[in-house]
């Protein structure tokens, strides 16, 4: 839920005050050189940058920097107070000339109350002094490297360590990250490389036994192999048993990890049961909570550029094959985007970073989640640059051509430097993200100071002046590094605060694993204590918590061991010191024996929808999403007048549907002459009584862009029921041409004759993605024969869009029915029959300006005022689209070069301006001729959409746009007073593609089911997997409110396509049918409300 308290801040309040180098005597620059030995070639974590440690050496209250150089020497800085530090380095014994530092960890390894820095060495391989360096802590401001003695001295290609009490017995183990010292050029995608232990290195456990840390990686659950391109690390309790878990990120091509403790000393890797999208470059990472529910999220960085001349010049995407080929071979389902992963609370994540704004910051590295102003919700840091573009295009495309390379190596004495003078370099601004509530976040970088572009990697955040507070430090490449000074304390109206200090027992002196609650009102602040986190960095250990304008209520502390320590009565804005020796108490776990709305129950339909291969890029390269996955249908009917509801369920290309009759006991399938259809896609489907003979017919539309105009499988089909369960085909040539995909069917006695007709939506030509298509008026001839009249009586029908749904309704109280059509890349439609003609009426009830990509449409009197209301199922927000009625999504459909093809070309706006979101390699393969103006990626990266295509786009063809992306209530009004209200922001984050209304808590308010998910888009869109479906109550005024599935007990992670409730055996059941799997049923539990 959104946090609900009060915060201030003036609008044009600076946050942060960057610090100069002469006034806080931080001088530290990462000076990088690359040399013919030394380069990004020779050592592919050239540019990785070093990482930024936070903590207290000395005891005096004053949190004091380490800084990891490359090829320059670590730096120790002591804060002496009031922003100013002194450089104590040499006297420290931390000097670190010719050896190549990443990461840092600042921990109290020998418990002695005194923080020790553990270093981890990369470099180029065969470098000096490679092994790590564990600096022990003399009390005197000196240092002792003893990593031998505490074995801890590895020489692997160390990106960082993070230590946390893992086995629960009282000291701190250690989980070491080293990034694989291969080329990744020398890989292919070969099935369970992960399983083969790296003899080099690889990730390492190593247990704490008395104080010699052994390497139990091999008995423990952890991969150790030489694809664990490993840069960030971070614990966290991820499923809520109090014990630590592991979250990994990888570059390149191999998955990040998730590793849960089994409680005996082991790990399960299981993220793909926990997470279904995931960062394909994956650098940094962060675990902590960003909603204020207790549960904490996970965030990745990746390097999708935000700005335009960016995406379009430095960003490279996996093909679809590829990606296929990753998933097939255990890679998993990556994409190349930040990722923010919102927990769920029931072991699953959902990927919600478009929705966030977060996806896209350039070539980032450090990760932070953390309150920057102190008003109770946590932001997010993210560093980013990097010193040179190494996948800059056309640098890639010079790359790739023999004969410049050739030339260069001939005609220069220092080649590969030559060659590294020539890629491009562009210092970036960090971001800034502040919450917004809702799990939404807004960049206020250049707002609250942090307006200079910078090559940053790594990045810390403690209270370096003890203001209450968190300031932040970055390490920048080869410019100085500096502080970002907090002034939250100094803003008109300051938030409050509260600071813990924890004080733990055995040896984990700092109680690292601890968990705090800080409950305020119904709010719950939540932070766990693992100082090693965002990339090679170690944050304070004092927990620092925004309050807005509140004050605590109570405080509760989970230690590390399990036992709780509850404090009340607690004063804001001071630093509160908890001693886990003082009243820690056995943690008495409350297992609520909870039993959802719903328990989900197998083998009730004995039905698998199996989608034929088919890839639609394959045909239309310049699409996103494929459009033949859109089954199956689902529908119900008494077809033998037994009582009981039997269901169709639609099959896929190259498979019969089926029809199951219900029984006492269950359902059986029924051998019926479907397998004429067997080779349609079946998309819709109707039970009414076609021919007025008292029995229910079927008519089944069959969908999919995988045929070819006239094919046999883009026909329908309607069967004659015979009263018994038995069905016959009709033949009818239906809807009439068989040239193109149907979506949906709608039975209405459009001309009150007694006899039903039919509204049947067109959804796409074969080859003709974009172009509107006719829809059809079928006129009942009232013995079953249907008659196309849509020429004569519904004009409007004909290019109507590419229709996904339709319903009839009375809309205005007039008795008759209007009907309400939805499609992609179109607004809603309504029309209304006058009598000899169907009218649009659309503009009269406020819908025209709501263009979007709609999937389904359903209507009910939300607001109980008489007047039925309509539900929109749209793509959601929850995307790379991005569309408003000022600055709409595009996409423009005409024969661009002549060749008697059509093309397609998306557009969106940038900063204001529309641009191709086509990047100029694809772009250029459907029309060659864009080569002739563009040859380089650099000369298209600022071409805007008028530029490129000129007067072409207002000759011919079709220009359609999307204003609108959210799912939406559209509340009906006698008046004319008509109301927009967006659903839950729950169900923005995936498209929904069926919804069903019903009051299901009986309490006299209609409520609602929506469910969809979409898998098959381009990976540079990426899937929209983030949905388990939403439960809606709702509150009669046409509110709504979602109900967690942890409490409704459904949860599908899959593609749903259609819902219906059922009466199966005297049971409340609701029956989902998911593309490519076997339908689920839910059956309600009599204890549920």
């Amino acid at each position: 839920m959104p946090f609900l308290l009060i915060s201030c801040r003036g609008k044009n309040e600076v946050l942060f005050n960057r610090l100069e180098p002469h006034a806080s005597g931080i001088s530290f620059e990462n000076i990088l050189t690359y040399t013919e030995q030394v380069n990004p070639y020779t050592y592919k974590n050239f540019y990785n940058g070093g990482g930024v440690g936070i903590g207290d050496i000395n005891n005096d209250g004053l949190p004091d920097i380490f800084f990891c150089g490359n090829q320059a020497s670590n730096k120790l800085y002591l804060n002496k107070g009031h922003l100013k530090f002194e450089d104590i380095t040499l006297t420290a014994g931390l000097a670190s000339l010719e050896v190549w530092s990443a990461g840092v960890s600042m921990v109290d390894l020998n418990a002695d109350g005194l923080l020790d820095i553990y270093v981890c060495k990369s470099g180029p391989p065969g470098g000096l002094k490679r092994h790590n360096e564990l600096f022990i802590n003399n009390g005197d401001l000196t240092f002792r490297e003893e990593s031998a003695k505490y074995g801890l001295n590895n020489e692997g290609l160390s990106s960082h360590a993070a230590f946390f009490d893992y086995d629960r017995d009282g000291d701190l183990d250690c989980y070491l990250l080293n990034n694989s010292i291969k080329s990744v050029g020398g890989y292919d995608l070969i099935k369970d490389q992960r399983n083969i232990p790296d003899s080099l290195g690889g990730n390492k456990l190593l247990r704490n036994d008395d104080g010699f840390f052994n390497d139990i990686t091999a008995q423990s659950g952890i991969y150790s192999s030489d694809i664990g391109f490993g840069l960030g690390v971070t614990i966290g309790d991820i499923n809520q048993d109090n014990w630590p878990d592991i979250y990994v990120s990888n570059d390149f091509f191999e998955r990040d990890y998730l590793y849960i403790n089994n409680q005996n000393g082991s790990f399960s890797e299981v993220i793909e049961n926990y997470i279904k999208e995931m960062s394909m470059g994956s650098m940094g990472a962060d675990f902590a909570d960003i909603n204020n529910d207790a549960q904490s999220e996970i965030f990745v960085t990746e390097m999708l550029p935000e700005r335009h001349d960016r995406l379009m010049s430095k960003a490279i995407f996996e093909t679809w094959d590829k990606h296929q080929l990753m998933i097939e071979r255990g890679y998993g389902n990556q994409f190349g985007r930040n990722v923010l992963q919102l927990n769920n609370g029931d072991n699953t994540f959902s990927e919600i970073s478009r929705y966030a704004g977060v996806e896209a910051t350039d070539w980032s590295w450090g990760a932070l989640i953390f309150d920057m102003d102190n008003d109770g919700l946590k932001d997010i840091f993210v560093a980013n640059g990097i010193y040179k573009d190494l996948l800059d295009l056309d640098y890639v495309n010079f790359m790739s051509q023999p004969g410049q390379i050739k030339n260069i190596i001939e005609t220069t004495k220092n080649a590969i430097k030559t060659m590294i003078d020539l890629i491009p370099s562009e210092p970036l601004l960090n971001y800034a993200f502040q919450n917004q509530g809702d799990n939404a976040f807004k960049n206020r970088a250049s707002d609250w100071g942090m307006n200079e572009a910078t090559f940053t990697s790594g990045s810390a955040y403690g209270d370096l002046d003890n203001d209450g507070d968190l300031d932040l430090v970055i390490n920048n490449v080869n410019m100085p590094s500096w502080i970002y000074e907090n002034q939250s304390e100094k803003v008109s109206t300051p938030n409050n605060h509260l600071t813990i200090k924890l004080l733990g027992i055995d040896k984990n002196v700092q109680a690292i694993g601890s968990k705090v609650k800080i409950y305020v009102g119904s709010n719950i602040l939540y932070q766990e204590l693992n100082p090693f986190r965002g990339f090679e960095s170690t944050i304070d250990s004092k927990l620092v918590f925004g309050l807005g304008q509140a004050s605590v209520d109570s405080i509760q502390v989970i230690w590390p061991n399990g036992y709780q320590t509850s404090i009340k009565e607690v004063a804001s804005n001071e630093l509160l010191i908890i001693d886990q020796n003082n009243g820690q108490k056995e943690l008495i776990i409350e297992v609520e024996d909870t039993i959802g709305y719903y328990t989900k129950k197998s083998d009730i339909l004995n039905f698998k929808h199996i989608e034929r291969p088919y890839v639609d890029f394959d045909k239309d390269r310049l699409i996103y999403q494929m459009s033949s996955t859109e089954g199956p249908c689902l529908c119900k009917g008494d077809v033998n007048h037994d009582g009981l509801e039997d269901v169709y369920l639609g099959g896929a290309s190259g498979q019969s549907g089926a029809l199951f009759n219900q029984k006492i006991g269950g359902f059986s399938k029924v051998q019926l002459p479907f397998e004429g259809a067997i080779e349609s896609e079946e998309v819709a489907c109707a039970f009414f009584d076609a021919n007025r003979d008292g029995h229910l017919d079927l008519y089944v539309a069959s969908g999919s862009s995988e045929f070819e105009s006239f094919a046999s499988g883009l026909s329908d089909h309607l069967y004659f029921g015979d009263g018994t369960g038995g069905f016959k085909d009709s033949h009818q040539a239906l809807p009439v041409n068989g040239k193109e995909s149907t979506s949906t069917i709608v039975p209405f006695d459009f001309d009150q004759d007694g006899d039903m007709d039919l509204f049947v939506g067109g959804r796409q030509r074969p080859n003709y993605y974009g172009v509107p298509i006719d829809s059809y008026l079928l006129q009942n001839d009232g013995a079953g024969t249907f008659i196309d009249v849509s020429k004569q009586v519904a004009p409007d029908f004909i290019k109507l869009g590419m229709i996904t749904d339709a319903l009839a309704v009375d809309l205005d109280g007039s008795n008759g029915l209007e009907l309400v059509i939805v499609g992609q890349w179109m607004s809603p439609k309504i029309f209304k029959y006058s009598g000899s003609v169907f009218v649009e009426i659309s503009r009269d009830f406020g819908l025209d300006a709501y263009a979007g990509l709609y999937n389904c449409v359903a209507t009910g009197d939300v607001n109980a005022d008489g007047a039925a209301d309509l539900i929109f199922g749209n793509q959601g927000t929850n995307t790379r689209f991005h569309a408003s009625k000022k600055e709409p999504l595009g996409l423009l459909v005409n024969d661009f070069d002549q060749n008697s093809a059509l093309d397609l070309v998306h557009s969106m706006y940038f900063d204001g301006v529309a641009y191709p979101l086509a990047q100029l390699k694809e772009l250029s393969m459907q029309l060659p001729k864009i080569k002739k103006n563009y040859l380089k990626f650099n000369d298209y990266k600022s071409a805007t959409l008028d530029q490129v295509f000129g007067e072409k786009i207002n000759k011919g063809g079709y220009h359609l746009k999307v204003t609108e992306l959210h799912s939406f209530v559209w509340l009906n009004d006698p008046k004319g007073n008509y109301k927009v209200l967006n659903l839950p922001f729950q169900t923005q984050l995936f498209p929904v593609y069926d919804i069903l209304l019903h009051d299901f808590n009986a309490d006299g308010h209609l409520d609602m089911l929506a469910a969809g998910n979409f898998l098959k888009s381009k990976p540079e869109m990426g899937s929209n997997m983030a949905g388990f479906s939403s439960w809606l109550e709702g509150d009669g005024t046409g509110q709504f409110s979602f109900v967690p599935n942890s409490v409704t007990g459904i949860k599908i992670a899959g593609e749903v396509r259609s819902i219906e409730q059922f009466n199966i055996d005297g049971h409340v059941a609701l029956v989902f049918g998911v593309n490519n799997e076997p339908p689920q049923v839910f059956f309600k539990n009599h204890e549920s409300k």
